[in-house]
């Protein structure tokens, strides 16, 4: 994994506790997004970044280091709790964000999480997050024209996704079982060209602001 702060202090906690730790790797410690994206990242599964900095903030990073062929997962570092630059950061890509002083074990199994493939946000908190996202006409109107691509059962479980419900929850309320769930919300990701399930809650709320318009 890598890690990108401009504050050297923050640099050095986190090296500490990430160098300490048996099951992650420091590959690379950057002062600024445009390192990063610049770097040879190839070996870094995970990438811990801070949202702002001087020269290439975090979200302007993550948007670069998603549209590579085999993308690192990144996790946004933030001071403030539900930052609206974090959210930016989610619709770019991000597998969701941490708190700086985040304790070291809950960051160490972060870490982890997202390197399996998983958010580390809970249905709960997705639901705190997409609640803050005011969508404009253009983004409605957006939003729902690229739902519309789904089937009726995709836009259903996109819709559960949405309200923060889990695979096992989908599962139990359509009557469908979880591997079933998993391959229609696959199918999602590749027809909306996603990567994780926060970018479809956030897409989901952006078509559901009320406005003019049919719903999907």
């Amino acid at each position: 994994m890598a890690l990108v702060d401009d504050d050297p202090y923050v640099r050095a906690a986190l090296k500490a506790v990430l160098s300490g730790a048996e099951v992650v790797s420091l590959v690379g410690v950057y002062s600024d997004g445009d390192e990063i994206v610049a770097g040879d990242v190839d070996d870094a599964r995970v990438i811990l970044m801070d949202v702002r900095m001087p020269r290439m903030d975090g979200i302007r990073a993550t948007k670069e280091l998603r549209k590579r062929a085999n993308p690192p997962e990144v996790i946004m570092l933030t001071t403030f709790d539900l930052d609206d630059e974090v959210v930016e950061a989610l619709r770019a890509g991000a597998a969701g964000y941490l708190l700086k002083g985040t304790a070291p074990a809950l960051l160490i199994d972060a870490i982890r999480r997202v390197a399996t493939g998983e958010t580390i946000l809970s249905p709960s908190i997705t639901r705190q997050l997409v609640s803050l996202v005011h969508s404009g006409a253009e983004r409605r109107q957006e939003a729902r024209a690229r739902l519309a691509i789904l089937s009726r059962r995709e836009r259903d479980i996109a819709s559960a996704i949405g309200q923060g419900r889990s695979n096992a929850e989908i599962s139990a309320e359509m009557f469908i079982s979880v591997p079933t769930v998993k391959g229609h919300i696959g199918h999602i990701f590749t027809k909306l060209g996603m990567s994780n399930r926060l970018q479809i809650a956030l897409l989901v709320h952006d078509a559901e602001q009320e406005g003019p318009g049919p719903r999907q």
